[in-house]
């Protein structure tokens, strides 16, 4: 089991490493807490006890009614930049993560756009005076604050966390080049490329949008790249830190060990690894399977009894049962239900665009080896030709970054929801198991436009068909989450 990680813990580690690195420089004030509440999806008394825990080791001012302002002033020595250090010491990782950002953000920037007007984002008219100002400014704060906008109106729970924590790790390197150049300013060619994109948004080009963003992130990432080899040969004692790299953790803050261990147990009923209306290994089993004590076993499979999953008798045990109807909408009113739910389909959302960008850059890579491989899982019967396909994709990818945000999607799709559907669990014959087959015959052809489009399709079709169950059982914030693209939505 993962140890748990808290949206304490993330925010504080979060503000607390921008005021160490320089982010937020001495006298600068850090967001109000209502956009802290909003940048990072925390309440208002997790963001309240953060800027407690700052302010009481001395990093922070904070007075009633005004925004934080940073009290922390790095000492250096001549020969001491603790910002420079950072950011060669990750140089690697930064430079992929810039990379990551500009092949991930235009498509799901693009995808949002199209959902939404002018009226829905608020900071549109801050973004056009700002595109307006012309040159001088440091600060992309105001391009960032519309683009939050943008992706709230997916519906999505994971897009803004997503842009936030890209943001957070990547704007370092940023304010180097403003402490290396106090005259630094944006360039006005990148003032250029927001003017097109200011000139675009909201709409419905969707690929000229996509296009704009592109245009405008990928100057910005050859440039990182190009300065940190640079100062990498300035400054050649800063080593390289291996482990220095890009995380994501979209469960985070619901990431229990009983809430681990339930879905693991969903999956495995779902897909027929416990089949229903058999017994679940014994409680003690599960302790020594999961090494977790035997109050969080019990937790797990109570967790299952109310999902209608299992059924626990006493004295005999917990037998695997399969949710009905009746059940599952009865599971609708309970908050935390109806969160995992809409993160579930925020996450098929999220991949259902990601895997496009992740086929780019892998399909050169998949080649005879690779499909003798998948041809060989295959043939198993348990085997879910999706979940093998993204396996390799994911092995395959250079990025670290796009990988990290990958798996950790991945992560939050138990195949066991969407196989619960079906009366034969993992052997039906389904159309998911129809469009995976499909992605791999485009893959044998070498058509990587044709195997992108399937696997897109594959997560747009799971997606469809959960989100509608969903919405007739009446989670109606379901509908705010939007299907990517063109898909059926009967099963």
């Amino acid at each position: 089991m993962q140890r748990k990680k808290t949206l304490y813990d993330f925010l504080y580690n979060s503000l607390k490493e921008q005021i160490l690195t320089g982010c937020y420089q001495y006298g600068s004030p850090l967001p109000s807490a209502s956009r802290l509440c909003e940048i990072y999806h925390v309440g208002i008394r997790t963001v309240k006890d953060v800027l407690a825990a700052l302010r009481e080791e001395g990093l922070i001012r904070t007075e009633e009614r005004k925004t934080a302002v940073v009290l922390y002033r790095p000492r250096r020595t001549s020969d001491e930049n603790s910002i420079l250090s950072y950011v060669l010491e990750r140089r690697t990782s930064l430079a992929e993560t810039f990379q990551t950002i500009a092949l991930l953000m235009p498509p799901l920037f693009s995808f949002a756009a199209v959902s939404c007007t002018p009226e829905q984002l608020e900071h549109y008219e801050p973004f056009r005076k700002y595109i307006q100002k012309g040159s001088g400014d440091k600060t992309r704060r105001i391009p960032s604050n519309l683009f939050h906008d943008l992706l709230r109106e997916t519906g999505s729970l994971l897009l803004n966390d997503l842009y936030a924590s890209l943001e957070v790790y990547a704007q370092v390197p940023l304010v180097l080049m403003c402490e290396e150049d106090p005259s630094y300013v944006i360039p006005e060619e990148e003032k250029r490329r927001l003017a097109v994109v200011a000139e675009l948004l909201p709409g419905k080009q969707q690929e000229e949008i996509r296009k704009a963003f592109f245009d405008l992130y990928a100057p910005v990432s050859e440039n990182i790249r190009d300065c940190l080899q640079q100062m990498s040969v300035r400054f050649p004692n800063i080593r390289e830190l291996p482990d220095a790299t890009f995380s994501w953790t979209p469960e985070r803050g619901r990431d229990h060990y009983y809430t681990q261990i339930s879905r693991d147990l969903i999956d495995k009923i779902g897909t027929g690894v416990y089949e229903a209306g058999t017994f679940l290994p014994s409680e003690a089993n599960l302790c020594r399977q999961y090494h977790v004590s035997a109050a969080t076993v019990r937790k797990a499979l109570s967790t299952l009894n109310v999902l209608g999953f299992a059924v626990t008798q006493n004295g005999r045990g917990t037998i695997a049962i399969l949710p009905d109807d009746q059940t599952t909408f009865r599971c609708m009113k309970d908050e935390t239900y109806k969160r995992d739910t809409l993160l579930y389909l925020s996450a098929l959302q999220l991949m259902a665009i990601a895997i496009r960008p992740a086929v780019q850059l892998v399909f050169p890579l998949m080649d005879a080896s690779v499909q003798e491989r998948l041809q060989n899982e295959f043939s198993r019967p348990d085997n879910i030709p999706l979940a093998s396909i993204f396996d390799c994709i994911s092995e395959l990818l250079p990025l670290q970054p796009l990988r990290a945000i990958l798996d950790g999607c991945n992560k939050l799709l138990l195949w066991g929801y969407y196989f619960a559907f079906y009366s034969h669990g993992i052997r039906s014959h389904t159309q998911l198991k129809e469009l995976s087959l499909h992605a791999f015959r485009c893959m044998q052809k070498g058509d990587s436009a044709g195997f992108s489009d399937c696997l897109s399709q594959c997560y747009c079709h799971i997606l469809s068909i959960v989100r509608s169950y969903m919405i007739r059982g009446g989670l109606n914030e379901a509908k705010k989450i939007i299907i990517p693209y063109d898909t059926e939505e009967s099963v």
